[in-house]
Order: structure tokens, then sequence, then C-alpha cells
């Protein structure tokens, strides 16, 4: 394999290094700060690996203004899309320590010890996973064995352990107990993977916790509140220390989600969704996460139909204000246009015209 460049090697050092100290910590007896210290460690070994693949595949890992290095979502999206060396189950697994570790960092949560285990070894598993794909390269050849994730009683069934944590989360909640905020440190780890699990994503929102609380007050099933929850699972091989773990989103499910506007008819189940965190980008905020003018990224929009998707597109009105806003799948569905070729130039041609052409330059109205 050749030679790689001394800056790809550095990123690639440092995200070992941070993998070593999170292990570490994982192992160690005390427990003041450690599974915060464990999640933060775990993200930052990700950020530096999915980093150093990037920089090495494509020479850069900087916006076009060169002012900031790629955010993880970002090189998520080019490790998937555009790499394409990790997979959906390997992004949502991703996209679950980084919920893990925003939470972690800007607010707190409580983890149990399984859940700390099952974020660890997947981590661990997926990480030597990724290095292999990039760099043709094993943990085990940079680390010694024994500083692996270790547990007296790993879980191997995610379902169970989910269980449990709702078991006692219902405890919690009982009635006439005074526990709300015990149980809602609880919850957040558990409303990050299903968010994790959604196609449009996000952060788990205090909003998202009372809502949770208060259904499930009511009365409402685990199983339709959190539904993607019970779509993952576990693909376990080995034991003790060679235990590969993998969280994959193909579960049996008793229920699904219905999609917005779907008729809610058999075991599909209706799930309430603030339109305005759906619907959360303008067309500037599309354009700067795909590195184009805003006329030229209207241009695209026209040319692709985006308004014309009730799951791309959605007018907004708030008292007298109007907003015109565009979904993940929006820029998802721009994103793969660009990346099967879609000339830019050519779309502005055909589409300018509707801004005003050539008159406008790149300056254009909001669309």
């Amino acid at each position: 394999m050749r030679r790689i460049p001394r800056d790809v090697a550095e990123l690639k050092l440092r995200a070992v290094d941070s993998l070593v100290l999170g292990i570490e910590l994982f192992n160690r007896p005390y427990g003041r700060g450690r599974p915060e210290a464990v999640l933060i460690l775990l993200h930052h070994a990700f950020e530096m690996l999915l980093k150093a693949i990037i920089k090495n595949r494509t020479g850069t890992i900087h916006r076009k203004d060169g002012t900031h290095t790629y955010g993880f979502d970002r090189c998520l999206e080019v490790m998937q899309n555009e790499i394409g060396l990790i997979s959906t189950d390997e992004r949502t697994t991703l996209s679950i320590l980084d919920a893990q570790r925003d939470i972690a960092v800007h607010y707190y949560q409580e983890m149990s010890e399984d859940l700390l285990y099952l974020q660890a070894q997947a981590a661990t598993t997926l990480f030597d996973t990724i290095l292999v794909k990039g760099f043709d390269d094993r943990l085990a050849d940079q680390v010694p064995e024994r500083v692996l994730p270790i547990s007296t009683s790993p879980p191997t069934d995610l379902q169970l352990l989910i269980g449990k944590e709702l078991g006692k989360i219902d405890q919690l909640l009982a009635k006439g107990r005074r526990q709300g905020a015990v149980a809602a440190a609880r919850l957040r780890p558990l409303i990050a993977l299903a968010k994790a699990g959604r196609h449009d994503g996000g952060r788990a929102s205090e909003r998202d916790v009372g809502q949770v609380v208060k259904r499930r007050r009511r009365g409402d099933d685990w199983t339709v509140i959190l539904p993607e929850v019970a779509r993952l699972r576990l693909d376990t091989t080995g034991s003790g220390i060679s235990v590969n773990l993998r969280i994959k989103k193909d579960a049996d499910m008793a229920v699904r989600v219905a999609k917005p506007g779907e008729p809610v008819v058999g075991t599909v189940i209706k799930q309430d969704v603030n339109i305005w965190d759906k619907y959360n980008m303008g067309r500037d905020d599309l354009a700067k996460k795909i590195g184009l003018s805003g006329p030229r990224t209207s241009a695209l929009v026209f040319e692709l139909g985006i308004q014309n998707d009730d799951e791309c597109f959605k007018i907004l009105r708030r008292k007298k204000s109007e907003f015109k806003g565009y979904s993940k799948k929006a820029l998802d569905k721009i994103r793969d246009a660009l990346n099967n070729g879609l000339d830019v130039d050519d779309v502005w041609r055909k589409q300018g015209h509707r801004l005003g052409g050539k008159r406008t330059r790149e300056r254009g109205s909001e669309t």
C-alpha cells in the first residue's frame, strides 16, 4: 500500500490514541465522570479516523472557504455517499455515538453499565472495521488485546437490555414518586438511539423527553412511543475479549411508523412530528451545506422538483411570518444528484432565468 502523507498518519495515530484512552477509562474501576469521558474519547477517535481517511482519499477535510474542517455529520456524509466506505447501519452506529456524546458534553444523562458497554464494544468493533477499509490495517496491530473493553456479563440481546432500561424508567415514573428528573436522565440515551434511527436524524431535545414522559404516563406502549428503538438489534459473534458487536436496524417489529400523510391502518402507527424540526433549513442553509451560492442552490431546487415533494419542502407559518422550510431529505436529494454528476452550470443555464437569469448574477432572491 502506498505511503500515506504525514498529516494523514498523524490523524490516524491520534484516532488510535483516543480509542485506547476511551477503552482505558471504560475499564477504570473509579466511576466519577467515567461514562462522559468514554463517550467523548470514542467520538474523538472516530472523528480523527474519518478525517484521516477522507484526507487520504480526497486531499481535503476543509470547507470550501478553508476556515473550518468538516464537522462530524459532514464526515459521515462523505464516508457513506462520496467515498462509500460505511454502510447505513454503520452510519447509524456512529450517529448514535454522536448523539450520546452531544448530551454528555452539553447536558447530562444517566447511562447504565449495559448501555455504556454496548456503546464501547460496538465502537471498538466498528473502529477496527473502518480502519481495515481505510488503511488495510487492523486494530490488533496497533494496540495489545488486553486494552479491549471487558465485561463480566456482556449483553447479547439489545431488546432485553432496552426492556430492562424501560422497566427502570417505569418505576421512576410510577404514580406518587417524584423522580421525573432521574427518569428524564435515563431516557436521554434511549431517545438518542431512537433519533439516530430516524430517516431525518436530529438531536434529542428536552421537548422530546417531555413528550415521551407524558405519553408513557398516559399509558402508551413503549413500542409505539419509541418504535425506532424496537428495530435495533445486536449482531454478535465471539465472546469475551474477541467479541464483535454491531448495531443493526433490521430487527422484527410488531408495528411500523407511518410516513407523514399516510393513512394509519392495521399495524401502522402514526408518529407526531414537529414540522419545524423536520423542515428546519432555509434555502441559504442548503446552500451552505452543499457549498454553492444561494441562487445556484435555488436553480437545483427547481431542477430537481424539490418544492413539489412534501417530504422535502413545506411552507411553514407562525403568526404573520412565513418560512420556506427544507428537510434533510431535500439536502440528501440534492447531494445525491451532485454526486451522480449533475452539472451545476448546466442547471444554472436552464433554471437561472427563474431568478432573473444573468441579471441577478449570484445574488438572487430567497427561494
